[in-house]
């Protein structure tokens, strides 16, 4: 990234995004692993693996609200500094940890955390950084972030497989790093809206119903971010579903150990991150949201239909291992966009509004849709085997991509 080309303004910005991105790295790695090691070092059940992948959805239904006080806020840095203290360096507890119970819990308070740090830090981007180049920038800070997180996790794997009570170390490590992820976020200095007001006290029941009524409110005032969100609601049921199912798949069929595991679930998936954000995040400033995902949403259909190739091959595990890192090659290319469209394009829809807020929607809605699908992914496996979930979760992908360009098209040809 040429910081020469930002203002003054954006290259500040930009190296604390930077520096911040880098220590979330240990962030992303434990979030890519942490279904493996509930599964084989917490010797995990199905049900509590269910648990763990219904957390991060549970803990997004925070968002509107969380979004909506960020809106009306001030200074966002304080806050920030508290979802650090409270949602990263309590990982620390995990020196004491004994249980799956505990590491449950710790999870719940990670996620937490995320309802607030990323409508904040969507609000840094958009006022902060310039419509031109935000994905770009974005982009390198994902990278940079893939890059420490691919170097923890293969260190993580080599480490559990040496001894596998080494991950209370990990989890302090994650806990530490992420904390430092939101110091420096908190520094970043961002200009507050006209309208906030940090003395204005509001009736709890406004509070409570006040971001409700927006969400809905916006959905029906903006019906170009209506049909985005429709599209991710349909993607994530596919997305979701898949979540429980994949580490029962790699430790229990194909027999994977913790290096194998994290070598595919960890690093390669996450190389199309680390190579192609920049790029990918430049193609996104460039194209329309709609037509963006609808590409992504296809490339990743291709993922679930290599894991039912290699059940096929579960007898010769060098087949089926090539397989999987292949699928997960696959899976990296298509979350890269993914993951970009995600966490930029609700400023796109926002335009000149707070963007913390739009954010918070849409992270509210994943919320939704993961409160069911990893029931529907499990319910498939128990009555119809592994397969059966792969595929379903292709047809969810394939759907998502085609209304998203069936809606892109719609949208092009009535402003024209």
């Amino acid at each position: 990234m040429r910081l020469g080309k930002l203002s003054p303004d954006e290259r500040q910005t930009a190296v604390l995004l930077l520096i911040a991105a880098a220590f979330n790295g240990f962030v992303q790695s434990f979030g890519q692993t942490q279904d493996i090691i509930a599964r084989k070092a917490l010797l995990a059940t199905e049900w509590q693996i269910l648990i763990i992948t219904l957390i991060w959805p549970v803990s997004n239904f925070l968002s509107i609200w969380m979004g909506r006080f960020l809106e009306r806020s001030c200074n966002k840095s304080r806050y920030i500094l508290l979802a650090g203290l409270f949602g990263r360096l309590s990982l620390l507890w995990a020196l004491w940890m004994v249980g799956i119970h505990q590491y449950l819990l710790l999870l719940l308070l990670l996620y937490s955390a995320n309802s607030l740090i990323i409508p904040a830090q969507n609000s840094i981007f958009q006022r902060n950084i310039d419509v031109s180049r935000r994905a770009k920038v974005y982009g390198y800070t994902q990278s940079l972030g893939m890059l420490i997180s691919i170097v923890v996790t293969f260190i993580a794997g080599r480490l559990l497989d040496s001894k596998e009570s080494s991950y209370r170390l990990i989890l302090a490590a994650t806990g530490i790093a992420g904390f430092i992820h939101c110091f420096f976020l908190s520094r970043v200095k961002i200009a507050p809206l006209p309208d906030c007001n940090k003395e204005e006290k509001l009736p709890w029941k406004t509070v409570l119903l006040d971001p409700i009524r927006r969400t809905f409110r916006l959905l029906k005032e903006n019906p170009a971010f209506a049909s985005f969100e429709r599209s991710f609601s349909i993607y994530g049921m596919g997305f979701i579903m898949m979540t429980p199912v994949i580490p029962l798949y790699l430790v229990d069929v194909l027999k994977l150990n913790y290096t194998t595991n994290f070598l595919s679930k960890g690093i390669l998936s996450q190389m199309g991150m680390l190579l192609l954000s920049p790029l990918i995040g430049k193609l996104h400033d460039r194209m329309h949201p709609l037509s963006f995902i609808s590409v992504s949403f296809a490339t990743l259909m291709v993922f679930p239909l290599l894991v039912i190739v290699s059940a096929a091959f579960a007898g010769n595990q060098v087949i089926a291992t090539t397989l999987i890192f292949v699928a997960y090659l696959i899976f990296g290319l298509a979350m890269t966009g993914i993951n970009i469209a995600w966490n930029m394009s609700s400023i796109f829809f926002a335009g000149k509004d707070d963007a913390a807020m739009y954010q918070s929607v849409h992270v509210t809605l994943t919320g939704i849709r993961g409160l069911v699908a990893p029931f529907l992914g499990l319910g498939l496996m128990r009555l119809f085997g592994y397969q059966a979930v792969f595929l379903v979760a292709a047809g969810f992908l394939l759907s998502a991509a085609l209304i998203s360009r069936r809606d892109y098209r719609r949208l092009r040809v009535r402003s024209t």
